[in-house]
């Protein structure tokens, strides 16, 4: 196939497009939908990661250390503890040590204290009665129960975590990573569908044409071009009509859900961010789907003869 047949055959497509308006206006907005719903489940799924990610931080282990048995007898000293911290950061899934003096902690307690009931305390007695203590953040929550294990093995320690919440955290983030997944291969399996419908039925309108064209001795490459031109248009449109709508949508809903996220302590990611990675994305899925509908429909005529499909 020379440059010009080339030149001829993507104008066809281009062509056959705007010839088709009113089909090509009916896959774009099908298309358009499920992108729409694509790009709307990816942004919740962001989201919630994005939440999910800001709660595993929270989510740390605090280790306190045993300075003193109940007889007022000193078991640790300052470099003991020192050790422990060290112990502590060499262990596997541990993301980052914090040490938490006994001096910092009480002043932090006795801040979220009435003034007076603050006073009581610092004049009951000049004894801190809280221990130095470790704040110890985890890497990777599917594997919490077994650094807590591990840090509990060190003596003189005493472990404060959240079991139950780590497990919670990270059975949602699975979740919903397997529920966007699922949800986008329906979605791309249905725009595959609606493209191939609407490649079949341009192809039915020009069945007579297709047949001469094959009765001549034209090439299934050449046959097929226009309409997998055809395919990519349709896809390249709608992929960029959807990032404008479900901007529009995400920008509509952070608007009116913001009460509700401010009173939460809670930010919507900015959309601005992921425009770009996510036209591209859209775009590419446009144009699979236009270009994967076009091969499927066309591949089931073209193993015909002219006259068969002349006949359809």
């Amino acid at each position: 196939m020379n440059l010009t047949s080339l030149r001829y055959l993507i104008k066809e497509g281009f062509h056959n497009t705007w010839s088709n308006r009113m089909m090509s206006v009916a896959s774009i907005c099908v298309l358009l939908s499920c992108l729409v719903i694509i790009g709307s489940t990816a942004m919740i799924f962001l989201n919630i990661n994005t939440l999910v990610e800001r709660i595993e931080n929270e989510n740390v282990i605090m280790v306190y250390i045993e300075d003193k048995d109940k007889d007022g007898n000193v078991l640790v000293t300052e470099d003991d503890v020192k050790e422990i911290g060290k112990e502590i950061e060499k262990f596997d899934n541990i993301e980052s040590v914090e040490f938490v003096s006994k001096e910092s902690a009480w002043k932090a307690q006795l801040k979220t204290m009435e003034k007076a009931q603050a006073e009581f305390f610092t004049t009951v007695s000049d004894e801190i009665p809280l221990p130095d203590a470790y704040k110890v953040t985890v890497k990777e929550l599917s594997k919490f129960n077994k650094t807590v294990k591990k840090i509990k093995s060190i003596e003189h320690v005493t472990v404060r975590e959240n079991n139950e919440l780590a497990r919670k955290i990270d059975t949602v983030s699975r979740a919903v990573s397997i529920i966007s997944v699922v949800i986008i291969a329906v979605l791309f399996a249905i725009s595959l569908f609606i493209i191939a419908n609407t490649i079949k039925l341009t192809v039915y309108s020009r069945r007579l044409e297709i047949s001469i064209m094959k009765s001549v001795g034209a090439t299934n490459s050449f046959v097929r071009l226009p309409f997998v031109v055809e395919g990519c248009v349709l896809g390249v449109i709608s992929g960029v009509l959807s990032l404008g709508a479900v901007w529009g949508v995400y920008e509509l809903a952070v608007y009116l859900f913001r009460d509700i996220l401010k009173g939460l302590s809670l930010a919507a990611i900015p959309f601005v961010d992921y425009a770009l990675p996510m036209l591209g994305i859209f775009v590419a899925i446009g144009i699979l789907s236009g270009v994967g509908g076009s091969v499927i429909t066309m591949r089931r005529y073209l193993n015909k003869e002219g006259s068969e499909i002349s006949e359809i």
